[in-house]
């Protein structure tokens, strides 16, 4: 996994480029200059397919299917290949949420569903991760999400030969940081590349 970060006058966004056994993906997390609204993506590779999710919290008149919205309620737009479905947060619990659910899983392919589901078995190993689970797809799907598990920790190594094929490349700048953090030659397979104890990470990406 990847982790790059970026802070402007627009607000915050933490991407996370992640390669594992259900295949490539690209998972975004925006957060405005104000207010508490959020939105989160995950975009396989492989599909090139993209599913997000919104919580609106201040502004949920923009949804018609949140009118009337709870002082203490959200508004959930999840936005999938196959439309757009928008529906108050305490409704996937209510009365009704098994078919609200299905709804929102036929948002996207069948080939993007099992590679979410697949997905199940990583997302508790981090803490990058808090945000696609319980208020994202453990919205839509909450059986196959596990319980919280302990965290692994996980080791620096070179990122800008990863980061590359998600279609971030590193400029000549974040090229030259990396290799004066880990040397001029690229380890060998099998090796480790883990920084000792108490050095300091690199400034992030920008």
């Amino acid at each position: 996994m990847s982790i790059l970060f970026r802070r402007d006058e627009t607000g915050d966004e933490t991407r996370l480029l992640v390669g594992c056994p259900a295949g490539r993906f690209e998972f975004v997390s925006r957060q405005g200059p104000s207010g508490p609204d959020s939105t989160e993506s995950i975009r396989s590779l492989e599909e090139e397919e993209i599913l997000s999710r919104r919580l609106l919290f201040t502004r949920p008149e923009a949804e018609a299917a949140c009118a009337g919205l709870a002082p203490k309620d959200a508004c959930v737009v999840l936005a999938g290949r196959n439309g757009v479905r928008a529906a108050p947060l305490s409704t996937f619990s209510g009365k009704g949420a098994a078919a609200l659910r299905a709804e929102a899983a036929a948002l996207v392919s069948a080939g993007m569903k099992r590679r979410l589901l697949s997905l199940s078995s990583i997302l508790t190993w981090a803490a990058e991760f808090g945000s696609y689970t319980t208020d994202f797809l453990g919205l839509v799907w909450p059986e196959t999400l596990p319980g919280p598990s302990a965290w692994r920790r996980g080791v620096r190594r070179r990122g800008c030969d990863f980061d590359a094929p998600f279609g971030h490349p590193c400029t000549a700048v974040e090229r030259q940081r990396e290799e004066k953090r880990f040397g001029a030659e690229t380890p060998r397979p099998g090796t480790s590349s883990a920084l000792p104890t108490g050095t300091p990470p690199p400034p992030p990406r920008e």
